[in-house]
């Protein structure tokens, strides 16, 4: 897709941005398991630090119903973004492509007390199987998404009133291009950043509202010491016998994680209740 006289739009350059985090393909067929898969646990609600207070569950609860709100999360893992939307939300419904997450996800619901509901399968192709909700929230999924424009326009045709979206303001994996470079003499890219989703939202005539804000607590797993090598020898492809070098690495280079998200929100324009959905 490209504007008139050939220029590349605002969706090309995220899409070629995101092909450029593909990794050679000698570093995954060495890897014992895919540097991109990721641990249930880290996705898990901590019942005892559920953050209502992040400007992302803030701008959510903002737009949701007072009374029977029901919020939709697309790439939801194990719920840590929707708890702080109950209350007000009455009903929430996770989407996610791991079977696993969604068994979670239904536990935390049942733990917070909340109707749920799921889909299994990727974002934007069981669209059509999910219902419609008063706000669609997604958070830390854009980077896993090359063709942006249909997930997007996905969310925005199942939310009633609002989409609010999270996303670190630098790619995730640019906590690992030193060790990439130490490891493997891999340079990694430094884009896209929150600015590139902001210009493709722009693109399709969404008038986002957007802010950046700290990011205000990690997970337990990833806050977790003894989780660091475990995660480092998988987001590098490395074996076990590389633990040593490893553990030395981080000791010495402690991984520079994005410490900032941009929070970012739109109006839904999906049909009313009682409407047909299309």
């Amino acid at each position: 897709m490209s504007a008139a006289g050939g220029e590349p739009t605002a969706a090309d350059r995220w899409s070629d941005l995101i092909a450029s985090w593909g990794l050679p393909e000698h570093i995954v067929a060495a890897a014992p398991e895919s540097p991109w898969r990721h641990d249930v646990a880290r996705f898990a609600v901590d019942d005892e630090a559920i953050d209502r207070d992040s400007t992302s569950a803030r701008w959510a609860r903002e737009v949701i119903p007072p009374v029977g709100g029901t919020v939709l999360d697309v790439g939801c893992g194990g719920g840590r973004s929707v708890a702080p939307l109950v209350p007000p939300a009455t009903e929430v419904i996770g989407v996610d492509r791991v079977g696993a997450m969604l068994d979670e996800f239904v536990a935390a619901a049942e733990r917070l007390g909340v109707a749920r509901r799921t889909v299994h399968g990727a974002w934007p192709d069981v669209m059509a199987t999910t219902p419609v909700a008063d706000v669609v929230i997604c958070h830390h999924v854009l980077y896993d998404v090359g063709d942006l424009v249909p997930f997007v326009v996905g969310l925005t045709a199942r939310a009633r009133l609002a989409v609010v979206v999270e996303i670190p303001v630098r790619h995730p994996m640019s906590a690992w291009n030193g060790a990439f470079g130490h490891f493997w003499n891999l340079d990694r890219p430094d884009r896209p950043t929150h600015l590139d989703v902001i210009a493709v939202l722009r693109e399709l005539g969404l008038d986002p509202e957007f802010t950046v804000s700290p990011r205000r607590r990690r997970s337990r797993y990833d806050a977790d010491p003894a989780n660091l090598l475990t995660v480092a020898r998988r987001r590098l492809g490395l074996g076990g016998d590389r633990d040593a070098e490893l553990a030395g690495w981080l000791a010495e280079y402690p991984p520079p994680f994005v410490d900032e998200v941009a929070t970012i929100r739109w109006p839904g324009d999906a049909d009313p209740p009682g409407q047909a959905i299309a």
